[in-house]
C-alpha cells in the first residue's frame, strides 16, 4: 500500500467521533489520527490528503488540521515530503482494524446525549424471548453426547432453512445449506474460498459497506453498475458483463442497502439469463429480504439462475443477537465453502441454532409483526422529515430500517454529516456505500432508534441544516 492516498471521505469515516475527547481540536484531531495509526487503518507508507483539503471537507480552519498533523510529525506519525506529500511512517504495535463507519455505533463508548442513526439494527421481535423462554435441558439432551461441533449447522437447522425457501417458491434441500454466524461471515466466507486477487467482481453502485471491505480484502477488482429505486440497472450490467467479463456479481435483491428497492421478477430473469451467457456467479445478498412491506414477494434470484450462491440471516427479521445466518448453495459449491468455514471455526452457537429453528416455523407471523413495526415507523419519519426537512428528497423504499436520502443539488453529505456529528447526531454520508467515494449527493438515516432519540436527532439535523445550508 505504499504511497496509496487516503482520501478525505475515507479519512473522515474512519476518524469517527474525535472530537468527543477533552483537549483542543488541534489535539483531538491528532490523538484521532494516531490512533487510526497504532491500529493498522492508515498503514505505513499511506498518503494523507493535504492539509487544505481535509480543513476544507471538515469544516475547520486549516491551522488547525496543520497543528494536527505537526504534532504527529514531531513524535514521528508523519512525515512529510516536499512537493509530494505527507505520509504515515509508524503502522503503529496492532494490525486489527476497529471498521469503518457502518460498525462504530457497535464499538464506539455510548456518549450521554448523542443520537446515533447510523445502524439500522431493530430490536427482537416478541417471539424471540417465547423461544428462547421455552429451550430447556430437554432440547441439548440429544447433542450432549458427542463433540458439539457442526460445521455445517445442525441438520434441523438446516432443513427448516431449506423449507423457509420451498415457502417462497424455491426449491431446496437441506443439502444445499450451510449455517454462518450471521450475513456477514457468509459474505467472508464466499470472498475467501472463492475469489482469488484481481478476480473482477461486478458490485452495485452504491453498495453495503460490508461487501466492498470483504471484496477487497480478497483482492477483488471492483467495477461498480449503478443501481437505482427499481435496483440494479440492467442495462449497465449487461454493459460491464461484455467489457469485463467479471467473475462474479454481488447483488442485493431484495430491499437493498442503502437504497431500499426491490428487484421484480422480470429484471431477476434478465439478470439470470445475463450471467448464463457470461458465465457468472450471482452472490444475491438477500439478508434483508424478510424485512420487505408488501404481499407479493418476487421469487429468489436463485430460482431464475441456478449459478447463485444467495446469503440469508435471522438477524433483521428476528434479532441481531442470534447472530445465525446462511448460504445457500449448489452442493458442489457448499462443500468448498464448508471446508473454509471449518477452518475458521467449529460450528456456530448451538443455542442459536435451536431457538432459530424454532423461530423458522414461525416465519409468516414474524414478517406480519416486523412489517407492522418498520410501516409505522416509517409513516412518523416520512412525516416529520416533510415537516422539518421539505427540501431533502427521500427515495421510494421497499422495507427495511432506513432511508436513503438526496440533498439538494450542490450539498455534500459528506460535510453534512461532519456538522451534524458536532451537534450530537451520527449518519452516513454516501460515499460509505461507494466503491469509488461516490454518491455524496446521498446520506442514509437509520430509523431504528427509539422514538424519542428519533425525534431529537430529526429536530437536531433540522436545526443544523436550516443554518449550514444557508
Amino acid at each position: 500500500m505504499m504511497g496509496e492516498l487516503v482520501n478525505t471521505h475515507r479519512l473522515t469515516r474512519l476518524l469517527g467521533s474525535w472530537e468527543d475527547s477533552d483537549g483542543t481540536l488541534s489535539n483531538n484531531l491528532a490523538s484521532g489520527l494516531r490512533l487510526l495509526i497504532e491500529n493498522g487503518q492508515l498503514p505505513a507508507g499511506c498518503r494523507l490528503p493535504s492539509e487544505r483539503q481535509l480543513a476544507a471537507t471538515m469544516g475547520l480552519a486549516r491551522t488547525t488540521v496543520g497543528a494536527a498533523f505537526d504534532e504527529l510529525r514531531d513524535d514521528g506519525s508523519l512525515n512529510s515530503r516536499a512537493g509530494i506529500g505527507t505520509f504515515v511512517s509508524s503502522a503503529g504495535r496492532t494490525a486489527g482494524a476497529r471498521g469503518d463507519a457502518r460498525l462504530q455505533s457497535f464499538l464506539e463508548r455510548r456518549i450521554m446525549g448523542r443520537v446515533d442513526l447510523r445502524s439500522a439494527a431493530g430490536q427482537a421481535l416478541p417471539m424471540v424471548a417465547e423461544e428462547l423462554g421455552r429451550l430447556s435441558a430437554a432440547d441439548f439432551e440429544p447433542l450432549l453426547g458427542n463433540h458439539g461441533y457442526y460445521p455445517k449447522g445442525l441438520p434441523a437447522l438446516r432443513e427448516a432453512i431449506a423449507q423457509y425457501y420451498v415457502a417462497d417458491g424455491l426449491a431446496t434441500s437441506a443439502r444445499e445449506v450451510m449455517v454462518t454466524a450471521g450475513a456477514q461471515q457468509a459474505v467472508h466466507i464466499i470472498t475467501r474460498s472463492l475469489i482469488e486477487a484481481g478476480d473482477v467482481i461486478v458490485v452495485e453502485e452504491p453498495t453495503y459497506r460490508g461487501g466492498i471491505e470483504s471484496l477487497r480484502a480478497a483482492g477483488a477488482r471492483l467495477v461498480s453498475v449503478k443501481s437505482g429505486d427499481e435496483g440494479l440497472d440492467v442495462g449497465f450490467f449487461a454493459d460491464a458483463l461484455e467489457r469485463h467479463r467479471p467473475k462474479m456479481a454481488l447483488i442485493l435483491s431484495t430491499v437493498h442497502n442503502p437504497t431500499g428497492s426491490c428487484l421484480e421478477n422480470d429484471k431477476r430473469l434478465e439478470i439470470a439469463s445475463l450471467a448464463g451467457e457470461y458465465n457468472v456467479t450471482i452472490i444475491d445478498d438477500a439478508s434483508t429480504a424478510d424485512t420487505l412491506c408488501r404481499d407479493n414477494r418476487p421469487l429468489p434470484i436463485a430460482g431464475f439462475c441456478s449459478n447463485t450462491i444467495t446469503i440469508g440471516s435471522a438477524s433483521k427479521l428476528f434479532w441481531g443477537g442470534l447472530r445465525i445466518g446462511w448460504i445457500r448453495a449448489q452442493a458442489d459449491v457448499l462443500s468448498s465453502l464448508v471446508a473454509a468455514k471449518s477452518a475458521e471455526d467449529l460450528g456456530t452457537s448451538i443455542p442459536s441454532q435451536i431457538a432459530t429453528e424454532r423461530l423458522l416455523r414461525r416465519v409468516p407471523e414474524a414478517r406480519c409483526l416486523r412489517r407492522a413495526l418498520l410501516e409505522d415507523r416509517l409513516t412518523e419519519v416520512l412525516a416529520r422529515l416533510a415537516y422539518l426537512l421539505p427540501d431533502w428528497h427521500v427515495h421510494p423504499n421497499q422495507g427495511g430500517a432506513s432511508l436513503w436520502i438526496q440533498l439538494p443539488k450542490g450539498r455534500s453529505a459528506l460535510a453534512f454529516a461532519e456538522q451534524a456529528r458536532r451537534a450530537g447526531v451520527d449518519l452516513l454520508a454516501g460515499p460509505t456505500f461507494s466503491i469509488s467515494n461516490e454518491c455524496d449527493n446521498h446520506l442514509r438515516l437509520a430509523i431504528s432508534a427509539p422514538r424519542e432519540k428519533l425525534e431529537t436527532g430529526l429536530q437536531r439535523l433540522a436545526h443544523v441544516w436550516n443554518s449550514w445550508a444557508r
